[in-house]
């Protein structure tokens, strides 16, 4: 089960930092066709700033998912190093359980926002609503499954995401 979990909780953050990676290519993209447009041949683009804004919520919920796998959230660490070493565990089992809890309450108030808000498009660009509205909740889900993840898998100390050479973590 613990090493089902591990193997399980890499992919996740493999999948969800490559999706990352690819946002922040896209939010970069946008920015430069911005300042270019408009430094170059005077011409704004209305839609970019709007669509860039959208981009960083995925973005951030997604990159929160490999941070948990790498325990790298300066909260978690900042605290563990206030205890004894031998209470470290207890401390980011604590954190770990508020985070789930926080994530749970996110995922039951974001579902029914999205959905409220699915109709509505973005003034600038028309993009639907709902999805820069969904990454809350898909992102605390992911995020809850992440946690649950470094639970089963005994929470391993910092742990890199190896490359996709087939090496394990």
């Amino acid at each position: 089960m613990q090493a089902l979990a591990k193997r399980a909780a890499l992919l996740l953050a493999r999948t969800t930092e490559t999706l990352a990676t690819l946002l922040l290519i896209t939010v970069t993209a946008l920015n430069l066709t911005q300042v270019v447009g408009r430094y170059a041949f005077s011409v704004g683009f209305s839609w970019t700033e709007e669509v860039m804004r959208y981009l960083m919520i995925w973005l951030m919920m997604l990159g929160s998912v490999a941070a948990i796998y790498r325990v790298e959230h300066m909260g978690v660490e900042t605290l563990e190093n206030m205890v004894a070493p031998r209470r470290a565990l207890l401390v980011r089992s604590a954190l770990y359980s508020v985070g789930g809890i926080f994530c749970v309450v996110v995922m039951f108030y974001g579902w029914p926002l999205a959905l409220r808000n699915a109709g509505q498009v973005a003034p600038a660009s028309g993009i639907p609503m709902i999805y820069p509205y969904m990454a809350l909740p898909v992102g605390a889900f992911l995020i809850l499954v992440q946690i649950a993840l470094s639970w089963f898998g005994a929470f391993d100390e910092h742990r890199a995401i190896p490359e996709a050479s087939g090496e394990e973590a």
